[in-house]
């Protein structure tokens, strides 16, 4: 059972968290939702099944994005379903996002989803640290992004060969955040970034955190490692 969200519910449910939610994003993120319960039904692009648990756990988290991810060109690593690169482009489509996944069968639901809510969004199927060596993708995004793909460390130095210089990554973490499990600041100061905030927040009673990372050079050759490398031995 999917229950209802009525366009009402979830305009409050976006104001009580000081945010917008206008009838066209609305019209666009029901059907969104509705197409990740039906997928959800031959592979796990999420583990909530009802509306008002997707606007509450990824809509309204994704939603929290639009304050700190401007403009420009945008990658969601780890895109798994679309979360959060789909709601993102709903929500503010002058953003230029990519969404990347080494899962393929992911990557075909969120070009199926963006197709049927007529987005400009580009899904791409790949290892992360083999695709930001490459000339179309390395050094081209002012933004990353990513939700619960991986620790800090690991993040990081899969991230950071994607962005520009002043870029920054952003990463989405939830009220078990550890930062010295974590390590972004030690694998940052190994990549040329610095870690610029660590927001605490609260969306419906859930504590969430924002960590984000800014590069300030040109990341040191030998980065990213081979995924073994950087798993076994985490900067």
């Amino acid at each position: 059972m999917v229950n209802e969200m009525p366009f009402s519910a979830c305009e409050t449910l976006f104001a009580r968290n000081h945010l917008e939610l206008d009838r066209q994003a609305y019209e666009k993120l029901d059907a969104y939702a509705y197409l990740l319960i039906a997928e959800s039904e031959r592979q796990n692009v999420t583990a909530v099944r009802t509306l008002p648990e997707i606007w509450a756990r990824h809509f309204l988290d994704s939603a929290y994005l639009t304050g700190v991810v401007t403009g420009g060109n945008v990658l969601d690593l780890g895109t798994g379903g679309g979360i959060p690169a789909i709601p993102l482009a709903i929500l503010n489509p002058s953003l230029r996002i990519t969404m990347l996944d080494s899962e393929l069968r992911k990557i075909e639901f969120c070009q199926h989803a963006v197709s049927e809510l007529g987005l400009d969004t580009k899904a791409v199927c790949g290892r992360a640290e083999e695709l930001a060596r490459e000339p179309e993708y390395e050094a081209k995004y002012d933004f990353a992004v990513s939700r619960a793909m991986a620790n800090g460390s690991m993040l990081t130095e899969l991230a950071v060969r994607f962005l520009k210089t002043e870029g920054c990554l952003i990463a989405m973490k939830g009220r078990q955040y550890d930062p010295s499990a974590e390590r972004f600041s030690e694998a940052a100061s190994v990549l040329g970034c610095r870690v610029e905030h660590e927001t605490e927040y609260v969306l419906e009673g859930e504590v969430k955190h924002l960590i984000s990372v800014r590069k300030e050079s040109d990341t040191p050759a030998q980065y990213p490692r081979r995924y073994a490398k950087i798993k076994r031995s985490p900067l």
